[in-house]
């Protein structure tokens, strides 16, 4: 194979994996990986201009020496980065000794990497310099001209790639701050009645999604209980679910009913002009009668935990079941829609899960097969009753995938 198609096959297939990377740390593993793979990197440095503060240093191999030295402001980075990026020109060190002649001061961080020979190249987007890439060689090396032109026609895409996975970051970070501001950091802690819950995201080139759960207690000693599914992902998912999550916690506090809080959430979504759509149960417990009044809006229906009914219960009132009963539409769809709400009573020593369809829907699988393994493992994990934080872990474990096509939530009440 002669050396051009080589080149441009070894091109190809860094440019795809770099394509498939989304994070910064996950394209410097590709450039790392690569370049020892094409080139016999042994060491791969990236420095990273930010905005305000020190620059930001990923290492590979990882060297908490180099992260902090190269960190160090105002020569950060390698001795050479000032000259690269104020020239925009790469730099080709053919040896240890020949570098060392002109920077004596950072033979420390020459033998941190392990090198003797090491090529330092500007890292540019759109004419503007975002930082250094510093690759490694362990003996001294003459770097020939195809070898100059393949780094310099790599380290282009590099950037690219590199200026897009921090916008995906700073975008993830604001929608994570988001979400982590919205869902409860605590649940109430009552009297004959245990809550808890758990959050698990989707896999990460999906995206934050809008799923919510809450639990308050209100003036009338009941306590409202609410599972929701905002449909999409991202940072409209998230706003929307704040704004859902804070509307029928509103609601819930003037003890206004489940079947007029659904309604009004709804009629709030069918105003918005960006057509958002969500699910939702929203549920009233009162701990003194056992007593559940929900309304579903389009929801997976709530599942009743164990509990066998005492005497003058009939007969199947604590047996583990689905609350089939659907009070309404899909949240959003009809702003007039009126929906409606059921009651049951939840024996001592029974319980309630709440949930999003991502702990259900699987591609391939029906939903049918889906709910009846969650009821299995819930019921599985009642006996013998278990702390309900326990028996969420347990769920996650019998039912949740390790790749999850969307996020997910469930909320567990146990009574006693």
């Amino acid at each position: 194979m002669s050396s051009a198609l080589r080149r441009g096959r070894q091109l190809l297939d860094v440019t795809v994996e770099l394509g498939q990377a989304l994070t910064v740390d996950e394209l410097c593993d590709v450039a790392a990986r690569t370049s020892t793979s094409n080139l016999g990197v042994h060491f791969t440095g990236v420095v990273l201009l930010e905005d305000e503060g020190p620059p930001r240093v990923i290492t590979r191999p990882h060297s908490d020496f180099l992260t902090r030295a190269w960190a160090r402001m105002p020569d950060f980075g390698p001795a050479s980065t000032a000259q690269v990026l104020r020239t925009g020109q790469p730099r080709f060190d053919e040896s240890r000794a020949g570098y060392l002649r002109e920077f004596p001061d950072r033979a420390p961080n020459v033998d941190a990497m392990s090198i003797d020979a090491m090529a330092t190249l500007p890292l540019i987007v759109s004419g503007r310099p975002i930082g250094v890439i510093l690759l490694g060689w362990p003996t001294p090396r003459v770097f020939d001209e195809d070898e100059r032109r393949f780094m310099l026609t790599l380290v282009g895409p590099f950037a690219q790639a590199i200026e897009r996975a921090r916008l995906y970051e700073r975008q993830m970070s604001t929608v994570e701050s988001l979400q982590r501001a919205v869902l409860p950091r605590t649940l109430p802690d009552l009297d004959h009645v245990r809550l808890a819950a758990r959050y698990l995201p989707a896999a990460r080139d999906i995206g934050i999604g809008g799923d919510w759960y809450d639990a308050t207690v209100l003036s009338n000693g009941t306590v409202s209980l609410v599972v929701g599914d905002v449909g999409g992902h991202g940072l409209l998912a998230v706003s929307t679910m704040a704004e859902l999550r804070h509307a029928a916690r509103a609601y819930a506090l003037q003890l206004q009913p489940p079947a007029d809080i659904t309604t009004q959430l709804s009629a709030n979504l069918g105003e918005r002009p960006d057509e958002a759509l969500a699910t939702a149960v929203v549920a009233q417990l009162d701990p003194a009668t056992g007593w559940l009044t929900w309304s579903c809006a389009g929801h997976p229906p709530p599942l009743l935990l164990g509990a066998e009914p005492a005497a003058n219960e009939a007969k199947g009132v604590g047996t583990t079941r689905y609350l089939e009963d659907v009070h309404g539409p899909i949240l959003g769809v009809d702003a007039s829609a009126a929906y409606g709400q059921s009651s049951v009573r939840l024996p001592p020593g029974a319980g309630l899960l709440l949930y999003s369809d991502g702990l259900v829907e699987r591609r391939g699988r029906s939903l049918t097969d889906q709910l009846a393994a969650l009821a299995v493992a819930a019921e599985a994990g009642l006996r013998p009753p278990e702390d309900p934080g326990h028996l969420c872990d347990y769920i996650l474990r019998a039912i949740a995938p390790p790749e999850r096509e969307d996020d997910l939530c469930l909320l567990i009440v146990a009574t006693s």
